[in-house]
């Protein structure tokens, strides 16, 4: 019943597909004011990426050219995913974008909705991060020993020890960048990513306009390096922008997400959006989506 309730939570706050607002609405949101009184961007943010990341990353860049349809949304596909949730005032964006990931893959796979625990993430548990930040590798943990539930280990907003006796309740098989590593990866590859593998993690440059989105299409777009980790959960070509799930709760932007625009005027992606972006794989691996998408 808990599962059923969580996911009609989500599928019900959904706009209609073609309800978006074409303007991009700004204003006070809880981020955008803890910056305006000088707080700092990297304690609501955390993608933190060390100089030998490839050192060991596997990239897949086969992923085949498929007919894509304009718009795909897994919220909508899934009947409903887990709601937003808030990292709060730490840097632990990585931990719940990884997360929501692999929550995503069960529910799709299972039609069961789990809470899976950030804080096990941040913890000393994993090697990868903390408050302080993190990245991508954080999903090796998750192949092995695999993931606790939320009960197990509720999240503080904080660094902690390991808890012991934490006992993995899912894991995940593997995980991959999408891409050769080389150049970054193209709008039809993300596509195409996100209809056979389910929901991307991926880097985002966060500002204090990023923080201050309310509404609409985001099209003020900037460049900088990624330093905020997200997820990308559908896409909608009419108006040219991906549907991204943030970790900062449901009362900020559209229940917790943002539509942002592919691209901005340079070309650019919007906000280095999905520059460097990751899929994983729970049980069945590729998901059957191009026969039955909407």
């Amino acid at each position: 019943m808990k599962s059923v309730l969580l996911s009609l939570t989500v599928l019900f706050s959904l706009p209609l597909f073609g309800a978006v607002r074409a303007t991009y609405i700004k204003g006070d949101t809880w981020v955008s004011q803890y910056l305006e009184k000088g707080g700092d961007i990297r304690h609501v943010t955390g993608l933190v990426l060390p100089s030998d990341w490839k050192t060991h990353a596997r990239f897949d860049n086969s992923i085949p050219k498929r007919d894509l349809p304009p718009v795909f949304d897994w919220r909508w596909k899934a009947e409903g995913l887990q709601p937003v949730k808030n990292q709060g005032q730490c840097g632990s964006c990585w931990a719940f974008s990884v997360t929501a990931t692999m929550e995503a893959l069960i529910k799709i796979q299972t039609h069961h909705v789990v809470d899976l625990a950030e804080q096990t993430l941040v913890s000393t548990c994993e090697s990868g991060g903390d408050c302080g930040g993190g990245y991508f590798d954080a999903f090796n943990y998750m192949k092995s020993p695999g993931m606790p539930d939320e009960k197990q280990d509720p999240y503080k907003a904080q660094n902690s020890s390991c808890k012991s006796n934490l006992k993995a309740i899912e894991k995940l098989t593997s995980w991959s960048y999408v891409g050769d590593g080389n150049d970054e990866p193209t709008i039809e590859q993300l596509k195409t990513a996100i209809m056979q593998h389910g929901p991307l993690s991926v880097g985002i440059y966060a500002n204090s306009s990023f923080s201050a989105y309310k509404g609409g299409v985001f099209n003020n777009c900037s460049s900088g390096s990624e330093n905020h980790m997200v997820n990308i959960e559908g896409w909608n070509d009419d108006g040219q922008y991906w549907i991204m799930r943030n970790s900062w709760g449901a009362d900020w932007g559209e229940n917790g997400y943002m539509n942002i625009r592919y691209t901005g005027s340079s070309g650019a992606k919007c906000n280095n959006i999905a520059a460097l972006a990751a899929y994983a794989v729970y049980k069945d691996g590729v998901l059957d989506t191009f026969s039955t998408s909407k």
